[in-house]
């Protein structure tokens, strides 16, 4: 099974034969690290894996400076795996009883105010998530530039989910405090007890100013330059 990188570099070399570093560029000006994981090496890492497999192929081409680069092009059997994966990905629902809900279905293994926490941890982190879309959609409408169908779509589509996760978690929690009274006097209690505590969650600390971070996100920012060669 494909992973979502590798589904999506496949997608990008379909469109055009490309070189590595042009599918980089093409991910920064789409916005696509904010939904994928892939770093700098991890797409000559991806491109290799899917030559290996098959599902491209490669030619040397000279450069007026340099070494001679790969331009990668997708193959018959790549278009076929692309087609499959894109068409099974569209019309099948997101299957439930993983991740969060997984978690939802547990939840009794957590003190009422542990799940007042993380579920605030949750909303909270997921706000930060939909202010960074949000500012990065309103730029690209702002650029003037007809904006590709599939980036409309993948722009709005998780906007929509974003705000009704919100939403649900928000009203979920107004519920839960109202069924256990004391958790946000728990929750604050240990706080103060111990106020530099660090509880490590997706590689961030707790201890991290929220509202500082919403807030800076809320500014408008410049678009970062493109280094690459």
């Amino acid at each position: 099974m494909m992973t979502d990188a590798e589904l999506t570099i496949l997608s990008l070399v379909s469109e055009q034969p490309s070189m590595g570093h042009q599918i980089q560029q093409v991910i920064d000006e789409r916005g696509l690290r904010e939904w994928l994981t892939v770093g700098f090496s991890s797409v000559y890492y991806i491109l290799n894996k899917l030559e290996k497999q098959n599902l491209i192929s490669s030619v040397l081409r000279p450069e007026s400076r340099g070494p001679a680069r790969k331009l990668y092009t997708i193959t018959d059997a790549g278009q076929g795996i692309l087609q499959t994966a894109v068409s099974n990905l569209l019309s099948q629902p997101r299957s439930l009883g993983s991740g969060f809900e997984l978690g939802l279905a547990n939840i009794h293994a957590l003190k009422p105010h542990q799940v007042y926490r993380e579920l605030r941890h949750h909303r909270d982190d997921l706000t930060y998530q939909l202010l960074q879309v949000e500012s990065s959609w309103t730029r690209r409408k702002g650029d003037g530039d007809d904006i590709a169908e599939n980036i409309t779509a993948l722009y709005t589509h998780s906007i929509a989910m974003m705000k009704a996760q919100i939403t649900w978690l928000e009203n979920f929690i107004d519920e839960w405090k109202v069924r256990y009274p004391d958790v946000e006097k728990t929750n604050k209690r240990r706080t103060e007890e111990n106020p530099h505590a660090k509880v490590t969650r997706m590689g961030e600390s707790s201890t991290i100013n929220r509202a500082k971070m919403l807030q800076k996100l809320k500014r408008p920012k410049l678009e970062p330059k493109d280094d690459t060669p």
